[in-house]
């Protein structure tokens, strides 16, 4: 079917093809395809190649079109409009082709006819005058949320970027919920679980981080780390009193743990008879003994001297 001298070939799930009745230069066709539709084909395998020569009439006469493979100099690569794709599969030139007979042979046409030669390629003078081959690929910006569209003979897929998922990449994975820690705070960077979200831990005062500060969701649905426990700080261990023992409200001399001094009959603290273990690690206070003589310093008055004289009570 031609319009204003331009035919539509078929549609497929992902690219349609078309083509001119109007032979241009190499350059003229590409730009012809690109005012058109998307640019001059780009072919990737052997089955798009075979596609494309099922779908483009015969010509007895002239039976040449253009298509996307090309190069500048005579010890470049053959490369694809677009990709850079270097694909020229394993039979598709024409026997003796590529030649570069003419030394400047930097551009390809493609064989539509009955012959032995039907779909296969030749180098050709850009130059000459050919049949436009193009592309009107169905991916657009707006294909994809989160990932690339590709297509390929009758299909059209989004590949995702990592993290997503969907027809369309539109939904970001989420990793398993945390749960606030006893004794400390979690704090995200999102508002939900998803993908990309860090979220950090901190623990109250007395409580110390057991394991990463931090742990981020990953593509695969799993956070970066374990997460964290806050653990009760724990001060140095106590040694029992010469002559005496303690007892402690919690196991593990831990934060908030309080550890009471007793000494044996006939003995005296000296010193608090308890010490509580802080937030910073340490207990407060000096750690009591306990003796069995009390001496006390004190300031007596003598009526008959009118001084004041120090004595020692045993």
């Amino acid at each position: 079917m031609s319009f204003s001298g331009w035919s539509f070939a078929e549609a497929t799930w992902g690219w349609t093809y078309h083509y001119s009745n109007k032979t241009m230069t190499w350059s003229e066709a590409r730009k012809w395809c690109q005012e058109h539709f998307t640019d001059m084909v780009v072919i990737q395998n052997q089955t798009e190649n075979d596609y494309i020569v099922s779908i483009l009439p015969n010509r007895t006469n002239s039976p040449y079109y253009w298509i996307g493979l090309t190069k500048k100099h005579i010890n470049e690569t053959w490369k694809w409009i677009g990709n850079n794709s270097t694909w020229v599969g394993e039979h598709s030139w024409a026997d003796n082709e590529p030649n570069n007979n003419h030394i400047t042979e930097f551009c390809v046409e493609i064989y539509i006819n009955s012959g032995q030669n039907r779909g296969k390629w030749n180098d050709e003078k850009c130059a000459r005058s050919k049949y436009p081959v193009c592309y009107q690929a169905q991916c657009d910006d707006s294909s994809c949320v989160k990932g690339s569209c590709r297509e390929t003979l009758n299909s059209t897929a989004c590949l995702c970027s990592d993290g997503y998922e969907g027809d369309k990449c539109q939904t970001v994975v989420d990793c398993p919920p945390l749960s606030q820690p006893e004794n400390g705070v979690l704090k995200c960077s999102q508002g939900g679980w998803e993908f990309n979200t860090t979220c950090s831990f901190k623990c109250d005062p007395g409580f110390a981080i057991n394991g990463s500060y931090t742990v981020t969701c990953k593509a695969n649905r799993t956070w970066s780390d374990l997460q964290p426990v806050c653990s009760a700080v724990q001060c140095p261990p106590l040694s029992q009193p010469s002559n005496g023992n303690y007892s402690c409200s919690k196991e593990g001399q831990i934060f908030n743990s309080t550890c009471h001094f007793e000494c044996h009959l006939g003995f005296f603290i000296i010193g608090s008879s308890a010490v509580t273990c802080a937030a910073n690690g340490h207990w407060t206070g000096p750690r009591p003994v306990c003796t069995s003589n009390y001496t006390w310093s004190g300031t007596l008055s003598d009526p008959h001297s009118g001084h004041r004289r120090n004595e020692e009570t045993q």
